[in-house]
């Protein structure tokens, strides 16, 4: 779409996300998809129970665990691909318009208004030198009187 091109001297982002602390952000993440964090903590859990079982000579508890955590990451994983899946069809729902069509009629009418306000200015600018015009020539009108 061409409105995407146009330049803007005032191109703000309203995401507050990105102006978030880091912690922030994480905790974030954790409320929209907990299951995710939840499998990461399970799988740390399983690699420590596995590595435990390694150090004490118990090679079936090793296996076991580390076949759990094997099991752990790919729950992991699958939560965290449905989640995103799920998270955006619910945001795209709400939103009822595609985000990127949304943000460009955006850009589409801060850049009309940009443009209109220059358009005042330079009316504005072309009224003042008709102004300064006018005057000199009266002020040379008068100088020969």
């Amino acid at each position: 779409m061409a409105s995407e091109n146009f330049p803007s001297s005032f191109d703000t982002s309203s995401d507050d996300f990105k102006q978030l602390p880091v912690l922030d952000k994480i905790w974030f993440r954790c409320k929209q998809q907990p299951l995710v964090p939840i499998g990461c903590l399970a799988t740390c859990v399983a690699v420590g129970l596995a590595a435990r079982g390694v150090k004490t000579g118990d090679r079936v508890s090793a296996q076991k665990w580390f076949r759990w955590r094997v099991g752990l990451q790919g729950l992991t994983l699958v939560a965290l691909v449905g989640g995103s899946y799920l998270y955006d069809a619910v945001k795209i729902s709400q939103q009822g318009e595609d985000p990127a069509r949304e943000k460009a009629k955006l850009r589409e009418s801060l850049w009309i208004r940009e443009l209109e306000r220059r358009d005042e200015e330079i009316q504005l600018r072309k009224q003042r030198a008709a102004l300064a015009r006018k005057a000199k020539l009266d002020a040379q009108e008068n100088s020969e009187n």
